[in-house]
């Protein structure tokens, strides 16, 4: 009796901190900060659930019932791991995304990707002006068209770099997100034609900062609400798909790594292994678009992991 009491507390204590968004705490500390780590924690309490069996039988009931809430946290959380279908071949649209950390990435390293991989669209959160003047000269026989969302006397840090292909022609950038904690950036036209693709950093969630993360998030909602064309969010977005708020807003797209098996790939920290990190780098598909590939790159200087993403384009 005592070993199913002490279940029944720990089940409940789990269950608050894997899914916070059952009690109404999805956007209160510290759940926010916990469920980002529902993966690796569902995991740990499973395997911990194991070990209880084994060492102490007669603890089964507690071991039970943690293990029942563990394992429906993986339930949730595993077909991130798993591919869907590959869409039909067509024309595609290669995105890089890096936050560059406050401009403190390595330019070389990042040209030299650039090169490698050729892009369409890069898009560099935390990048300004002055990481935009050491990026360019290295790519200046590529052709690459750039935009910045912050002015020549502003920081890398609250900023958005933007560049793309001599393939695109004559694409067009606009700032968006007025209501923003950071300025964003919408691309338009040339060879994207009836494709809009934006750059987003929302507000982190930390104290202070809680309101404006939540409010960031639902600003998503405009491009994967259904029904509003072919779009692609991409940037570091700062949440997680264990993150309830994130979700409402967005689900109406597609998440580019989920999709095809890479969702539970680690982007921040890099000082973290891959597998116990949390992924709040994200491009997300809406309308007819649908995500092909998706590669998880480590460049150096930076505090995030980049995703290259190549997508379906619908025929023209």
């Amino acid at each position: 009796m005592r070993s199913l009491l002490v279940g029944l507390l720990l089940g409940a204590g789990s269950a608050v901190f894997l899914a916070p968004e059952l009690f109404g705490l999805a956007d209160s500390m510290p759940f926010t900060q916990v469920v980002a780590f529902r993966p690796a924690a569902a995991v740990g309490l499973f395997v911990l659930a194991a070990l209880t069996v084994l060492i102490r039988r007669r603890w089964w009931p507690a071991a039970l019932v943690v293990g029942a809430v563990a394992g429906v946290a993986l339930g949730v959380v595993l077909p991130r791991a798993v591919a869907g279908p590959v869409p039909p071949a067509g024309n595609e649209l290669s995105v890089l995304s890096f936050n560059v950390f406050k401009g403190r990435a390595d330019v070389t390293a990042l040209a030299a990707e650039i090169r490698r991989s050729r892009p369409d669209v890069v898009v560099l959160p935390e990048a300004g002006q002055p990481f935009q003047g050491r990026l360019l000269p290295l790519l200046a026989d590529l052709r690459y068209r750039s935009s910045v969302t912050t002015a020549a006397d502003e920081a890398d840090d609250g900023g958005i770099v933007v560049l793309t292909s001599a393939r695109l022609r004559d694409v067009k950038a606009t700032p968006v997100g007025l209501d923003t904690e950071d300025r964003w950036m919408r691309l338009t036209g040339g060879g994207l034609g009836d494709v809009e693709v934006i750059a987003v950093h929302p507000a982190s969630p930390v104290p202070r900062r809680m309101s404006a993360w939540v409010t960031d998030l639902g600003m998503l909602r405009q491009w994967c609400d259904g029904g509003q064309g072919d779009h692609i969010v991409v940037g570091d977005i700062n949440a997680t798909l264990d993150h309830a708020p994130l979700r409402a807003a967005v689900a109406g797209c597609t998440d580019a790594a989920a999709d095809r098996g890479q969702g539970l790939v680690a982007t921040w920290p890099t000082r973290w292994p891959r597998w116990f990190g949390v992924q709040i780098d994200h491009v997300f598909t809406g309308g007819t678009l649908r995500p092909v590939s998706v590669q998880v790159l480590d460049l150096p200087g930076s505090d995030h992991r980049a995703l290259l993403t190549r997508i379906v384009l619908p025929p023209r």
